[in-house]
């Protein structure tokens, strides 16, 4: 469990949670809310019967495949975690070591701290979240860094799929998800230290590699997610209260 002041976070049920305001909405349940559900049933079947095999061995194969992504992403974040709060090095990975420091030297100015693993909340939204990295320059300005190390790293949909109301103007793909769970993770700082951001990186590892990716602040789309996250949870609210 790791715990920021009075907000506590459970890694095996990915809660965030407090004694005073009891739980918070996390910044990726809030961001999916604004992606049309994956029918996995419909696309195993779709691919079932382009390869010759059962929708359950597809859907199988998939969970597999999701279940590696996560323990290897785990990984690199915990060895990337021990290096930068504490020095700390694993054989094997001095690649690794090596792409983060030469990715910072060449993407983020200069600044005075780094926070690893930062939890951030905000009691008028109820929104939590945990940032990878948030760097800290020396004229009360800041910039937010993440870790990605999934397969795909699109820029667009190739489907042209877009996000839901109300961001809609933008296409549902890794790039602009991430750019807003950035933004998310900014605005929450933002609010909790009176500090201005600077910047946005992603650290996306291809292959042996971390390639930086800057996007922009997000912050008037973040603003909107929230503002009709509140419309919407209050609605529901009074319609339970009702019921």
């Amino acid at each position: 469990i790791i715990i920021n002041m009075a907000v506590k976070f459970d890694e095996a049920s990915h809660r965030y949670y407090d004694d005073k305001h009891g739980e918070f909405i996390s910044v990726t349940t809030v961001l999916g809310k604004y992606k049309k559900p994956f029918d996995s049933a419909l696309h195993a079947s779709r691919v079932a019967k382009r390869e010759g095999v059962s929708p359950e061995m597809v859907l199988e194969m998939w969970n597999i495949e999701k279940n590696k992504a996560c323990d290897k992403g785990t990984k690199i974040h915990k060895l990337l975690e021990d290096y930068i709060t504490v020095g700390e090095t694993q054989d094997d990975y001095g690649w690794l070591y090596k792409s983060y420091d030469k990715g910072v030297e060449y993407n983020i100015d200069k600044f005075k701290k780094v926070h690893c693993e930062r939890l951030l909340h905000n009691t008028d939204f109820m929104v939590a979240g945990t940032a990878d990295l948030i760097f800290e320059h020396s004229n009360n300005e800041f910039t937010v860094g993440d870790f990605k190390t999934n397969k795909k790293f699109r820029f667009c949909s190739p489907f042209g799929e877009r996000l839901l109301e109300p961001i809609e103007h933008l296409h549902n793909c890794e790039f602009n998800v991430y750019a807003l769970q950035l933004s998310m993770y900014a605005y929450l700082y933002e609010l909790s230290s009176g500090k201005k951001c600077r910047k946005l990186a992603i650290f996306y590892l291809q292959g042996d590699r971390f390639v930086t990716h800057h996007c922009n602040y997000l912050k008037s789309d973040v603003k909107n997610i929230l503002k009709h996250l509140s419309i919407r949870l209050n609605s529901q609210n009074e319609n339970s209260e009702v019921t």
